[in-house]
């Protein structure tokens, strides 16, 4: 498959679809990721975002333009907009390789749904029918996935050498781009897959850069590599990124080390990256926690975190942290207080008042899992029974 500039101009792009309509705007966007001045190109990367790859669904632009992108990572005028170009676009393709990997296994059935003729109503202009006629819409989204399945392969080249990229923000995208096109077998065999772990591991031993490093880790952990030498790591954030590996889920010491990072570390988690591994979308604690949740089944264990975790957390973190928490405090859901674990914690929650906010919907969900009403003076009272 022909990739970079030369796809962009053998593309028929006004029969391809992006999230807000025909893609006959791709190749100016495309080509300013090359030949564009900053403005132009921080439009191009909030386009791959926003209409290429809308909240992580691919549309029939989406193979092309990846097959265009593929080509670009090689290009050094690529980095004339800095790390940060290179960073989005491998972040961009990560997300693709994403998409492929998580619809892999029904690759068999967008096939079958795919030989639904589009050309008509492409013919017509008529998008809107797409979307109207249940086995087009069907056709298309498959269509998208077969495209994207069909260009992800190219990826692996051009995503391989960016690790060797002297700016250790891009190594870290790099990897985890890496990571996700692992999943996906045409792209990866077993024995790429362990050598893309050997030469992780190999980076991640060799970086002064604990951001990179703790990326390096986590990235090991996706593709089952057990890290168990990095608990010991000099650095907390490299530790606790090793202790969530799946390899590492009935280790003691790796849920020692996550439990240790809430209780003690969760206000100031943030700080410990100045760049976020790329996996961490939003608080790492969020992750962590998540972990922990997955692993420990016992509040009493969990309550040092939890108390923690109670006073340093907001309103608005309510489905990340502190409403798992509480569902996980009261697991029989009858709003019971049997425990001391379990009255610590929601004496926690009553006593943060910011956490009480009546015209606030989020929590309502996870009180009534709890079987509680989302009332700071019905909790309160409830803490004064017996």
């Amino acid at each position: 498959m022909i990739t970079g500039l030369s796809a962009l101009e053998t593309t028929d792009w006004s029969r391809l679809l992006h999230a807000y309509g025909r893609a006959t705007d791709a190749p100016g966007h495309l080509r300013a990721l090359v030949e564009g001045d900053e403005a132009s190109r921080d439009a191009a990367l909030t386009y791959l975002d926003s209409a290429i790859l809308h909240q992580g669904t691919p549309w029939t632009a989406t193979g092309p333009v990846t097959c265009v992108l593929a080509g670009l990572l090689a290009e050094p005028r690529l980095d004339s907009g800095g790390p940060r170009l290179r960073m989005h676009v491998l972040a961009f393709l990560s997300g693709v390789a994403q998409a492929v990997g998580d619809h892999w296994a029904s690759r068999q059935e967008q096939e079958r749904l795919a030989r639904y003729d589009l050309a008509p109503l492409l013919d017509a202009g008529d998008d809107e029918a797409l979307y109207q006629d249940e086995e087009a819409a069907n056709a298309l989204y498959a269509t998208a996935f077969l495209g994207c399945a069909e260009a992800v392969p190219l990826l692996v080249e051009p995503v391989l050498a960016s690790l060797d990229h002297p700016d250790s923000g891009v190594r870290a995208q790099a990897a985890t781009t890496a990571a996700q096109l692992a999943r996906v077998p045409e792209a990866f065999g077993d024995a790429q897959r362990e050598v893309l772990a050997l030469r992780l591991t190999a980076l991640a031993q060799a970086t002064p850069n604990t951001d990179e490093r703790s990326t390096l880790v986590l990235m090991l952990g996706e593709l089952g590599v057990v890290p168990s030498a990095f608990l010991e790591d000099a650095s907390p954030a490299v530790r606790v990124c090793a202790a969530m590996a799946k390899g590492l889920e009935t280790n003691e010491a790796a849920t020692r080390e996550l439990l240790h990072a809430l209780e003690h570390h969760a206000a100031q988690m943030d700080d410990w990256f100045k760049e976020r591994p790329p996996p961490f979308e939003m608080r790492p604690r969020f992750y962590v926690l998540e972990c922990l949740l997955e692993r420990v089944k016992d509040f009493d264990r969990l309550l040092p975190a939890a108390v923690t975790v109670a006073r340093v957390t907001t309103k608005y973190c309510v489905d990340r942290e502190w409403g798992p928490l509480l569902a996980a405090a009261f697991p029989a859901g009858d709003g019971q207080v049997r425990t001391d674990a379990q009255r610590r914690f929601l004496s926690e929650l009553v006593a943060n008042a910011n956490l009480w906010d009546p015209t606030f919907g989020n929590p309502g969900q996870w009180f009534r899992k709890a079987g509680l009403t989302y009332q700071r003076s019905d909790c309160a009272e409830r803490l004064s029974g017996p």
